[in-house]
């Protein structure tokens, strides 16, 4: 068996090759090899009567180098090294050492510990389609701070209310007080304005669209502070609920739960880890305070938020309602079920 890790970048990526009983596979100088999928093809079909097993790590390349090793036949590992100490801790840390590295940890088992679960087809697709939105949603207040901007040029400080709004730029656009050379530029940011709003709403159908293929979320839309864009996050970023076998490992998987220094006798609780997807967890939050102005919002929750709330105040509050809330939404998932208010009641955090 030869034990492979592949350190992928842009333009060329670092290889490392094990023998069972750690020796180098020859060709130490050929660690080389370029960022292509005729290179990735060639590197697979080296030692295939051998048997091989490949490892990568996670990046923004690592699902395109999945699907040519597995149109190779060969099922790689994703690794994800911030929790191999070998390679975050390592006080001596190149690509070529890095290789090195977790080839050895492929070949000793240690990775298995390590992996990352490889998504779905549709959740790449969802993942790909959540994360376009805020790339266009902050374009698209540059342009408005640019018209602000503009204002402030004229006036010292901006007294023509939310520019957000259709009416508040159309009337900045019709003072007489604006200079000529200026005009141009606000209709610029006002185009670009409106056009990325039409883009917005373009995704906004794209969204909905998606959730045809994802059934599951006519469970999760039930639950308060839920929409279409909330369960295709929840959904695309957990793909299978049956790889938890605990509803309670969710909040750990979106970095929502609070972090621990324990040692002894001595407990530490600081902020949540943030660990996962930024992404996933920002929503959460938003569903969160979504929830606690809806009436759908189960009695006990109600109640159990605003005694937080007292205790700790808002951000805690909101944060620790987001943590129940995902776990929520994977107990339904998971089981099959219809909110109801009984979770309310029987959940802990």
């Amino acid at each position: 068996m030869i034990h492979i890790d592949i350190d992928i970048h842009k333009s060329s990526s670092t290889f490392c090759a094990l023998k069972d009983d750690g020796g180098i596979v020859g060709i130490v100088k050929r660690a080389k090899i370029a960022t292509s999928q005729e290179a990735f093809s060639e590197l697979a079909k080296a030692w295939l009567g051998e048997g091989i097993r490949i490892a990568i790590e996670t990046g923004n390349l690592t699902w395109w180098a999945v699907s040519v090793f597995r149109s190779a036949g060969i099922n790689p590992l994703v690794v994800n090294a911030r929790q191999f100490k070998l390679i975050s801790q390592s006080r001596k840390k190149n690509d070529r050492h890095d290789a090195l590295a977790l080839a050895d940890g492929l070949r000793c088992g240690i990775l298995d510990h390590c992996q990352v679960v490889t998504p779905s087809e549709r959740a790449q697709r969802s993942r790909s389609l959540i994360r376009t939105r805020p790339t266009v949603l902050k374009q698209r207040q540059v342009s408005l701070h640019a018209i602000q901007a503009c204002c402030v040029q004229l006036a010292g400080r901006s007294r023509n209310g939310n520019l957000a709004k259709e009416a508040a730029r159309e009337r900045v656009l019709s003072q007489a007080t604006i200079p000529i050379w200026m005009k141009p530029l606000l209709l610029t940011h006002h185009q670009v304005w409106l056009e990325l709003s039409r883009r917005v709403e373009e995704l906004d159908h794209m969204v909905q669209a998606e959730l045809g293929d994802w059934p599951e979320a006519e469970i999760l839309d039930e639950i308060p502070g839920f929409g279409p864009l909330v369960s295709l996050v929840v959904l695309c970023h957990l793909d299978d609920p049956h790889r938890l076998s605990r509803s309670a490992q969710v909040a750990s998987y979106g970095g929502l739960v609070p972090s621990s220094r324990d040692s002894g006798g001595v407990q530490q609780r600081g902020r949540i880890t943030r660990e996962g997807s930024s992404t996933l967890r920002h929503l959460m939050v938003q569903a969160s305070w979504a929830a606690l102005r809806s009436r759908r919002l189960t009695p006990a929750l109600r109640k159990w938020a605003k005694i937080l709330i007292v205790k700790k105040g808002w951000k805690v509050a909101v944060v620790a309602l987001a943590r129940r809330l995902l776990i929520l939404a994977h107990r339904l998932w998971k089981n099959g079920e219809v909110y109801n208010p009984a979770y309310g009641a029987q959940s802990r955090q």
